[in-house]
């Protein structure tokens, strides 16, 4: 730690090893996250995401159906 950084020099870039390996490890993170990200349904815009009337009678049927079996 008491020895000069070490400096790569590309032209008129100038930038220490250790900020160039931080770049580098950012830019991998961030590529691993978004090639590893968990899959999702089919992602709707915010108008096709309100449920219908024949969707919400569903779910109201299958939230009845849950609380009956909580209760049993």
């Amino acid at each position: 730690m008491n020895s000069p950084a070490v400096y790569l020099q590309f032209g008129f870039i100038q930038i220490s090893l250790a900020n160039l390996l931080v770049i580098v490890l950012l830019i991998v993170v961030f590529v691993l996250a978004v090639a590893l990200r968990r899959p999702e349904k089919q992602r709707l815009s915010t108008l096709e995401s309100f449920p219908t009337p024949v969707e919400e009678g569903r779910e109201a049927g299958e939230r009845e159906t849950a609380e009956q079996e909580v209760r049993s």
